[in-house]
Order: structure tokens, then C-alpha cells, then sequence
């Protein structure tokens, strides 16, 4: 109950649904995984799950542009802002970059569809400005989205004589939904 007053009466514009949902650890029906350059595997989700996501926690109130675009040697990469919007007019506005490599025709350097590039290297721009809200945070940020913390006014005595000082309570994510 303490963590879910604390997470309504936070200064987010999102609830705690919305949070729990957008900070909950990725169905492992939706991780897939492929070579990465240079060796080992990425894991990733598609650009269909965290659209889908996007629209269960913000109900269909999001939009994402292409700020700027360009292309660099063989790979294309695409500036990209993800706003999300509440039923108030609040904005939560992200920009990222994302990035695909050119497909050419076989042994030629003639594009095969340069358009496709395009979506592709906006759709891993959206991926990345998504996780920065916490979708799929746990595939793209393994380390980052561990925990969550939560600054509790309460009195510290202080020590050594210090100026009092909050408490900070660290918080698993998976603790905060079984408490909610």
C-alpha cells in the first residue's frame, strides 16, 4: 500500500498501472535473439510489441515522428521523438536514434529497397525511445532497471553531525507488483 500512495502521489503523469505495466519484465514469449556484430547474440523485441504496449498503457495517445534522417557508409539511421500523452494535455516526450543496415541486390551496391531501410531504422529509433520509458527496459537496459528508489520524507538522525537527510528505500520491481 506505502508503495502504491507513493508511486500516486509522485509527480509522474502516469498511474500506477501504467507504470507497473511499462516497468514489468518482458514476456519471454516476445525476447528474441540474433547475431550481433563483432560476435555474441542481442536480444530484442519487435517493433509490434512495443507498439502494442504503447497502446494498452497510454490507450492509442502516442505519436512518434522521424525528426532527421540520413545515411552514413552502408547503414541508414533516423532521429526519432515518441510523445505520450495523458487525458490532461501532459506530454512525456523521448528522442533516440536508430539505425539499419542498406540491403543491396545481390553482388552489386544497388539498394533493394530503400524504403524498407527507412522503416527499419525508425522502428529501432521507436524501440529506443520507448525503453527509455521502461518498455522493454529489461532487454535494452539490462543493468539500468533493476530497481526502482523511492525517497521516503522521514527523519534520518543525523551522523557525525550531518544536516538530517531522507531515507532512501531501494524497491525490486517485481516486490512493487506483488505489493500493489
Amino acid at each position: 500500500r506505502e508503495i502504491k500512495k507513493a508511486l500516486m502521489l509522485s509527480n509522474s503523469s502516469l498511474n500506477a498501472k501504467q507504470l507497473l505495466h511499462i516497468l514489468q519484465k518482458t514476456p519471454k514469449d516476445h525476447i528474441y535473439s540474433r547475431p550481433a556484430k563483432g560476435g555474441g547474440n542481442w536480444d530484442y523485441v519487435t517493433g509490434t510489441y512495443v507498439k502494442k504496449v504503447l497502446n494498452y498503457v497510454f490507450g492509442w495517445m502516442w505519436d512518434f515522428q522521424v525528426i532527421d534522417k540520413g545515411k552514413e557508409g552502408d547503414q541508414i539511421w533516423v532521429q526519432g521523438r515518441l510523445t505520450v500523452k495523458d487525458k490532461k494535455g501532459n506530454q512525456i516526450i523521448k528522442e533516440q536514434f536508430g539505425r539499419a543496415d542498406i540491403k543491396f541486390k545481390k553482388n552489386t551496391k544497388i539498394p533493394l529497397d530503400y524504403g524498407n531501410d527507412l522503416k527499419a531504422a525508425a522502428t529501432d529509433a521507436l524501440k529506443k525511445c520507448a525503453s527509455e520509458l521502461g518498455i522493454a527496459s529489461d532487454i535494452y537496459g539490462k543493468e539500468e532497471f533493476k530497481e526502482i528508489q523511492k525517497v521516503d520524507k522521514g527523519f534520518i538522525p543525523p551522523k557525525n553531525g550531518d544536516e538530517k537527510k531522507e531515507e532512501i528505500k531501494t524497491v525490486k520491481v517485481d516486490e512493487l507488483k506483488a505489493k500493489l
